[in-house]
């Protein structure tokens, strides 16, 4: 039995665009990655249940989303929707509604798609944000991921302002009845994930390499802190930035990417707050983003200045990873997604 995995890249060096492989469950090893669609710098990735995916485009001096028919023989783009500047950094999907999100770092614009099955996406709303945090790269507002809370609001980290915002998505894409919970300053919120519970949320500090847990308030749509960890070790003090966060499916365990310490650090989750459990070598350099596969029973992490991926075996009692495989050849990655069945 196999899944599928696609890589997002820079295509800075060496890379051509969206990468695709696939992981043998019974020889537990993933394939070497191939190229499935080019495309200038696809860092990140999203797909809906149309089988639509959405990949982060570069157009010359301008910068978008490109909506990709993963149906269609030959893949093919059917909508690319640039704008004057950087591209952004983040895609979120509602399937419920068939809204897009993207969040842009540089330009601190979150935009609002509609993407019906067999159509062109197109434009319905944006919003621009503004503020600064303490830290040199603080200067102004970063917004580095945008995408759904569970109760369908749409969650909002200005890595610059030291917020996380909370809106209603309003019918016509705007995004109305704003909610601001501001982290300690220069904590840097990254990006966000819920607990399949939905009462509470892990959230990553990329300047301060930490992660809090935070409480969240569906009725209001708010936040509350309730505890703060650092994600690499006391003693450790050359450059480091925390990267993604993601959950296991039960629950239990939360996980943290850190570039410069080039480490994953594995939490456990029990009900009331974390305590780590593993820091583990990524066998490489610079591990933005990794997933964990369907099974919950490997995880899969791309290695940006290495230039390789790393899979690891997960425990599901323990949550510990344990490396079998570092060898995978994948140029400048930085996004890593598990297709479903």
């Amino acid at each position: 039995m196999t899944e599928k995995i696609l890589f997002g890249t820079y295509t800075k060096k060496a890379s051509q665009g969206i990468y695709q492989a696939e992981l043998n469950l019974e020889t537990q090893s993933c394939s070497q990655p191939t190229l499935l669609y080019p495309l200038s710098n696809p860092t990140y990735l999203d797909f809906n249940h149309y089988q639509q995916l959405f990949a982060v485009a570069k157009a010359g001096q301008q910068g978008g989303i490109a909506q990709i028919d993963l149906t269609a023989e030959p893949t093919k783009i059917t909508e690319q929707l640039v704008a004057p500047g950087s591209a952004p950094c983040y895609v979120g999907i509602d399937n419920q509604r068939d809204l897009v999100f993207s969040a842009n770092y540089h330009t601190a614009v979150v935009r609002v798609y509609q993407a019906h099955a067999h159509e062109p996406f197109e434009l319905l709303s944006e919003k621009k944000f503004s503020g600064h945090g303490p830290r040199p790269e603080q200067e102004a507002s970063h917004i580095h991921y945008a995408d759904l809370t569970p109760d369908r609001r749409l969650a909002v980290c200005d890595l610059g302002a030291d917020r996380v915002y909370t809106f209603k998505v309003a019918a016509d894409g705007s995004l109305i009845d704003q909610q601001i919970f501001e982290t300690e300053a220069g904590f840097a919120p990254r990006h966000l994930v819920f607990h399949p519970n939905g009462k509470f949320a892990f959230l990553v500090g990329e300047l301060s390499s930490q992660v809090a847990v935070l409480k969240y308030s569906a009725a209001t749509g708010t936040f509350t802190q309730i505890q703060q960890l650092s994600t690499i070790p006391e003693d450790w003090t050359t450059h480091n930035g925390a990267a993604a966060v993601k959950i296991s499916t039960d629950g239990k365990f939360v996980y943290v990417s850190n570039r410069g310490h080039d480490s994953l650090a594995v939490f456990a989750w029990n009900d009331q707050q974390l305590q780590l459990v593993q820091r583990i070598t990524v066998a490489g350099s610079f591990p933005r983003d990794f997933a964990i596969d369907p099974t919950g029973k490997f995880l899969l992490v791309a290695n940006q200045e290495s230039d390789n991926a790393t899979l690891f075996s997960r425990s599901l009692t323990s949550g510990k990873l344990t490396c079998l495989q570092k060898d995978i050849v994948l140029p400048e990655g930085v996004c890593v997604k598990f297709l479903p069945e």
